[in-house]
């Protein structure tokens, strides 16, 4: 932005100074446009020697500037080289001249647009937000009920609630674990090893009721005497031995434990 505000006062600072013209650089093309001053009266050369040491004397000029005063002067060179040049006949049109002067209106509103922002740029205006109407309230629609009584309104709930019904009320099952099943499990584990730790079996159930009758289970087996729970150390890890092969293991394990709670 503040290279684009000192280009803009660089060329509005510059004044030419010729035998038929004394001003800016933009007032002698709207002239000669208008036909207000000749363009045979004007010497490009003089123009052209002018801007150059004008710009000497400031240090140099930007690319900017001289790609500004470039556009004008090819201008004023195409403008003088139709007058100089011979004229076709009046039945040719020129199409080139009404382009010529679009482009000019074109490079007249950017520079007017590059001055603008500019001027915002030295008044510290970095942003420019787009005005918007305001967000419209929202409108709570209004509604009117009918007047009834009261009972009229609750015999109508009731009869609503009847029609709908209630809906079926689904309970999931569990599985239901046997103590026997649990223990002929134990058994079987422990013929393939006879040592193993109370922990394998507890974690061996996901469930909690299941785990709580393996732990039955193993209670019944030890007051049964068919397996023996040691423990190395204290709060040490607890191991199920079998305890040898009784000769009356074919009988329920359940059953002996009740004779021997009898007893």
């Amino acid at each position: 932005m503040t290279s684009v505000k000192n280009d803009s006062t660089v060329l509005d600072r510059y004044q030419m100074r010729l035998p038929t013209f004394e001003g800016p650089l933009d007032l002698l093309l709207r002239l000669i446009e208008r036909n207000q001053l000749a363009i045979t009266d004007v010497s490009l050369v003089a123009v052209t020697d002018q801007f150059f040491a004008y710009t000497n004397r400031l240090g140099g000029a930007s690319a900017q500037v001289v790609a500004d005063f470039a556009a004008v002067g090819a201008r004023l060179v195409l403008l003088k080289s139709r007058n100089l040049l011979p004229r076709p006949p009046a039945a040719i049109e020129e199409p080139e001249y009404d382009d010529l002067v679009s482009q000019l209106e074109v490079y007249q509103s950017l520079k007017k647009a590059a001055k603008f922002l500019a001027e915002c740029d030295l008044a510290g205006r970095v942003a420019f937000a787009p005005r918007s109407p305001g967000m419209p309230q929202p409108v709570t629609p209004f509604f009117t009920l009918t007047s009834y009584p009261p009972t009229a309104l609750r015999q109508s709930l009731r009869r609503r609630l009847r029609s709908v019904g209630y809906p079926a009320l689904v309970l999931e099952s569990k599985p239901i674990v046997s103590l026997r099943e649990t223990i002929d499990r134990i058994l079987r584990s422990l013929a393939d090893n006879p040592s193993t730790h109370l922990s394998k079996f507890i974690r061996g159930h996901r469930a909690r009721p299941e785990a709580m009758t393996a732990f039955l289970a193993i209670l019944v087996l030890i007051r049964c005497r068919l397996v023996v729970a040691e423990q190395a150390s204290l709060f040490g890890e607890i191991t199920i031995r079998l305890d040898g092969v009784p000769t009356d293991l074919q009988r329920d394990p359940i059953t002996m434990a009740r004779e021997s709670a009898d007893d």
